[in-house]
């Protein structure tokens, strides 16, 4: 049987050598039989050569459908749980992006524009580089490793090419494209897709999962699940059921139109979001006329479509009762916005909408307070001296923005451009 011989393959490939294992997950099917098949494996093996750890790495974007966050939240806790009560080497890893790098603080605080086939800048920020960071910290302390992906060729012909490309001639491993030091494992190679669900009927989830529920989920909703992506040779996630909800790549997002339809109305306002940011991301209403360089030509969002955007979003974050942006991100994006020149507050937008003022805004009012009374205090100091407040004022808001937002350009070269204006 196919995947007996794919579970020897792995017991086999599993006791060559001790370099550590990293296995991407997404809580599609791909994903899921990869790990089952990887589990059973693990059991045959005699405990005292379980010596080589396996990370089950998870990556959230942090605009993940919800639905499918409840999903994966909850294999990966009981994923985590059963291996601990077995005492198999499976550590559960979740990896998000750099607070600069998350969505919402790119599109409505930088004002950057919906992701498109063109401009997909999403990927690399929300995907590529939070799970690359993780795996070169294992690769920084064992030298080498090896990731298993669920990938398959029949997926696409794009995808069979793309897993030629580095093949190496007659072994089980391929060079990873981006990553030195990484090879790639990919068991279920050959396995076709009516293949994969029948395994996963006849086979339970050895963590107590239920596969019957993640066909309900591929029932509810249309097209594929979104794997790890680790390099950009991966195919957008814009038609999978797995994807971001915020997903513009695609003119229409089936996948959660066809949950709405299965019932999950709750999710029409993000749907809606979603939509607009489709309809009108080269709208000349709403871009600036400059790029965010200084260069001409069509620029980012102007700071009406970002407040639009930031209205859109916390009224449907209540309405649903989700969390779709974080504290940490409104408070970047007003520091961004302070940056770009602009005087709208996120703060106001918020208590507008949630009519009171949560311990977080409050926190931030408080602090925005403060800040005013060191500004006059530091003003009168500047008179006193003669030195030019406005341009200490910019140094300071350089500062902090490098430090809250991790920039990793140079303090130095900040105070150097603003001393030259």
């Amino acid at each position: 049987m196919k995947f007996d011989f794919i579970k020897d393959e792995i017991i086999d490939q599993y006791l060559l050598d001790d370099r550590p294992w990293i296995i991407g997950f997404s809580g599609g099917k791909d994903s899921t039989a990869l790990l089952q098949l990887t589990w059973q494996a693990l059991r045959e093996i005699p405990k005292e050569k379980r010596t080589k750890t396996i990370h089950v790495v998870c990556n959230d974007t942090l605009v993940e459908n919800p639905k499918i966050v409840e999903w994966i939240d909850r294999c990966l806790e009981n994923i985590e749980n059963r291996a601990k009560s077995e005492s198999l080497p499976i550590t559960v890893v979740k990896t998000t992006p750099a607070l600069e790098d998350s969505f919402w603080v790119n599109l409505i605080g930088k004002g950057y524009p919906s992701p498109n086939n063109s401009f997909r800048w999403c990927t690399e920020r929300l995907k590529i580089r939070p799970t690359s960071l993780y795996i070169k910290q294992q690769i920084e302390q064992n030298g080498e490793v090896i990731i298993l992906l669920g990938t398959r060729e029949d997926e696409s012909s794009n995808r069979k090419r793309s897993m030629d490309k580095y093949q190496i001639d007659h072994q089980r491993l391929k060079r990873h494209v981006d990553l030195d030091l990484a090879y790639v494992f990919a068991p279920l190679r050959l396995v076709n897709t009516q293949e994969l669900w029948q395994y996963l009927l006849q086979v339970p989830s050895p963590w107590n999962g239920s596969n019957r529920d993640l066909i309900t989920l591929y029932k509810n909703g249309s097209g594929g699940d979104c794997p790890l992506v680790i390099d950009t040779s991966t195919p957008s996630c814009g038609q999978s059921r797995f994807g971001c909800w915020v997903c513009t790549v695609v003119k229409k997002d089936r996948s959660m139109e066809a949950l709405i339809d299965n019932g999950e109305d709750w999710m029409l306002p993000m749907l809606e979001l979603r939509d607009w940011l489709v309809d009108y991301r080269d709208d000349p209403n709403y871009r600036s006329d400059k790029r965010r360089n200084g260069s001409p030509g069509k620029g980012p969002f102007n700071i009406m479509a970002r407040a639009k955007i930031l209205t859109m979003l916390l009224n449907a974050q209540k309405s649903t009762g989700q969390e779709l942006i974080t504290g940490q991100e409104l408070k970047a994006i007003q520091i961004t916005w302070n940056l770009d020149g602009y005087s709208e507050s996120v703060y106001q937008i918020y208590n507008d909408i949630y009519g009171f003022t949560s311990q977080n805004i409050t926190d931030m009012n408080d602090w925005e307070k403060i800040k005013q009374q060191q500004a006059e205090q530091l003003k009168v100091i500047c008179e006193r001296h003669e030195i030019d407040f406005k341009k200490v004022e910019i140094l300071l808001k350089q500062q902090v923005s490098k430090a809250l937002l991790s920039k990793k350009i140079s303090i130095q070269d900040a105070i150097k451009r603003v001393l030259e204006q």
